[in-house]
């Protein structure tokens, strides 16, 4: 109080003690802000890649996520893909961001090389900074000589450069909500009472980072991985299942579509049974097959039947707890 001895103005009590019950009122409301911000789920935006396959358009073939690689000013997008194990940086498109192959590979874990399933040379990357929405890795595993190299005239016009694929250990030990509608997603270290009180859980198998969801066909529970790089395919599966599945007089579809650098085709007809998710009735869909034999004998591994993707999911939000091997469907409000 000192410094305010010389001031002409005398304050009353009242005054005081409304200026006092003020800025008790102004640091409670901050706090409270504070704990609801810090309670609150911290949403990041998707949106969907679309295209043609085969000659037809589709409007969500895939989740793409806005992502920053170090400090580079570029618009980078990767797609969000739950089937892989592991985060992958494409190293053609990345390499003219940086001052040189010396410099870059400085960056890379050259002593520990790799090679991928369709036979790509793979190094770890420790260095690389990788932000999604507020979280940061730098575990990613750069693909070399795989994707399409950035001519340096582009480098940073508005263009979207795809940079790589976000793999299922970004949500390893985490709590995943992926609102469909509203394309938006966030990350939880546990899931709060306000989400687990809204949605209707299936237990499930985690295995690799990846989870399995137990789907019922024909009355019987396949273990079905849940890939969200598989937009297009509600199931996907092998032919003998395939056959037994479907309708036996349904015209089948065919697709031809990019797996890692190699064109795969698939086969699909409407499936005869209804699918449930629990006690979930999915949407009626088609299945589809393929005889290629590096996913099949991914499918044996995995010990599951087939997968599914995004497809069965457009019209809700899902909640996949990955620390307690949960799926779970948020129940619609009534309109």
């Amino acid at each position: 109080m000192d410094k305010h001895k010389k001031s002409t103005i005398k304050i009353t009590r009242a005054i005081c003690l409304s200026i006092v019950c003020s800025f008790v009122c102004v640091i409670s409301n901050a706090q409270k802000s504070k704990l609801v911000h810090k309670d609150a789920p911290q949403w990041f935006s998707f949106k969907w890649y679309s295209d043609s396959v085969s000659g037809r358009y589709f409007d969500k073939l895939a989740i793409l996520l806005p992502v920053k690689i170090d400090n580079i000013n570029a618009n980078f997008m990767a797609q969000f893909d739950l089937g892989a194990s592991e985060t992958v940086l494409y190293g053609n498109t990345l390499k003219n961001y940086y001052p040189g192959r010396a410099f870059l590979y400085s960056l890379l874990d050259t002593l520990h090389p790799g090679t991928s399933d369709a036979g790509v040379v793979i190094y770890p990357s420790k260095k690389i900074a990788l932000h999604i929405g507020n979280y940061t890795t730098k575990d990613a595993l750069f693909f070399e000589n795989y994707g399409d190299e950035v001519p340096k005239d582009s480098l940073f016009t508005s263009s979207e450069k795809h940079i790589g694929t976000i793999g299922a250990d970004f949500t390893k030990n985490k709590v995943l909500i992926i609102d469909y509608p509203n394309h938006k997603m966030c990350l939880l270290d546990t899931i709060t009472k306000y989400w687990s009180s809204r949605a209707v859980f299936v237990n499930c198998k985690v295995k690799n980072n990846r989870i399995q969801l137990p789907l019922t066909i024909n009355g019987q529970v396949h273990w079905i991985m849940f890939d969200t790089g598989a937009s297009i395919f509600p199931l996907s599966t092998n032919k003998q299942f395939w056959e037994s599945t479907v309708d036996p007089d349904a015209k089948v579809d065919t697709l031809k579509v990019n797996s890692w650098g190699e064109k795969v085709r698939y086969y699909g007809a409407p499936i005869r049974s209804a699918v449930y998710l629990g006690k979930f009735k999915l949407s009626p869909q088609k299945a589809w097959y393929t005889e290629n034999q590096r996913l099949l004998d991914f499918n044996k591994g995995e010990g599951i039947t087939g997968t599914t993707g995004n497809a069965y999911f457009f019209d809700n939000v899902v909640i996949i707890d990955f620390r307690n091997n949960r799926f779970g469907i948020v129940k619609q409000e009534k309109k």
